[in-house]
């Protein structure tokens, strides 16, 4: 058995927008199997193109299998948790469908069979805050934002509180002797560009998720990390309604870490530049329902 993560290291390019609009860049990075990074902007909040790079690698053996009262019990791969960690025998939550079905969506990533790479549905995912450097008021906006991709998408977050771990161009799926014997919880960092450079300049956050198979089987999201640009957000938010476009710039990038990558259809919060900050659209909505659809994953 070999477990494969594969990681993206994609660089957003920022487009042209006219002269003096206010727009701030949020790049979205994508680390996946087939991986891919997306951004935003307010009233031009710009996002790059997505591209797929190459893969790291994972580990390359397995132990044998085991038994637990007289059950098989699915092969661990080396470098990984014990497979199936809180994983259920269906999934924990069936959101609804939207109320119109779009077809402005695109997947970041789809398996052979052509079914969107998303977290199993059957396990929570769970998250950890660097605060640090937080601005006043940005708890109750991540919060709202998970709740809203939680209720499209099905996937149930699990708020793990706070973590000193620092951002990182390539970050460990796996760190047991911080996080323990699973897949390490979603990373959101407050920080900055002199830390996180992608960041520099106008780009307000990056985010994404990292996708795991077996024996080049299905490939499933196991972790993921999005990083916000501190002094850029406690800008934007002393500006009317900054809240709200601070609000949309971190459901894009979630929308990002669960499999969504940019839309042509100006309409989505997944187009590349926010005119407004209106929210999940129909488009929107539509691709995290169908996300929603990926397997449970009791062997990773």
């Amino acid at each position: 058995m070999k477990g494969r993560p594969v990681d993206s290291d994609s660089q957003d390019r920022t487009q042209p927008r006219p002269a003096g609009s206010a727009a701030r860049v949020v790049r979205g990075v994508l680390m996946a199997v087939a991986a891919a990074v997306g951004a935003v902007v307010v009233s031009g909040f710009l996002h790059g193109d997505p591209r797929i790079t190459s893969l790291i690698p994972g580990a390359t053996q397995a132990a044998k299998p085991q038994t637990e009262a007289g059950k098989t019990v699915p092969q661990r791969a080396l470098n990984a948790p014990p497979p199936g960690f809180e994983e259920a025998d269906a999934p924990l939550a069936k959101p609804l469908p939207p109320a119109t079905i779009n077809e402005s969506y695109k997947f970041l990533a789809v398996n052979d069979d052509g079914t969107p790479v998303g977290y199993s549905p059957c396990r929570p995912l769970h998250y950890v805050v660097n605060a640090a450097a937080a601005p006043e008021g940005t708890d109750a906006l991540v919060t709202a934002a998970i709740a809203n991709i939680s209720e499209a998408s099905g996937i149930q977050f699990v708020n793990d509180g706070t973590t000193d771990e620092l951002p990182a161009e390539k970050r460990e799926a796996y760190q047991p002797a911080k996080y323990g014997d699973r897949w390490a919880p979603l990373l959101i960092s407050w920080t900055s560009p002199e830390v996180v450079p992608p960041l520099a300049d106008e780009v307000i956050g990056t985010g994404g998720s990292t996708m795991y198979s077996l024996n080049n089987g299905p490939k499933s999201y196991i972790s993921g990390s999005l990083q916000l640009d501190s002094p850029q957000v406690a800008e934007l938010l002393a500006e009317p309604g900054g809240a709200d476009y601070v609000l949309a710039v971190i459901q894009h990038e979630l929308g990002h870490v669960m499999g969504l990558d940019h839309v042509d259809d100006p309409v989505q919060l997944m187009y590349p530049e926010i005119g407004a900050p209106d929210g999940l659209a129909a488009g929107d909505l539509t691709g995290l329902h169908l996300l929603a659809t990926s397997p449970c994953r009791k062997d990773i």
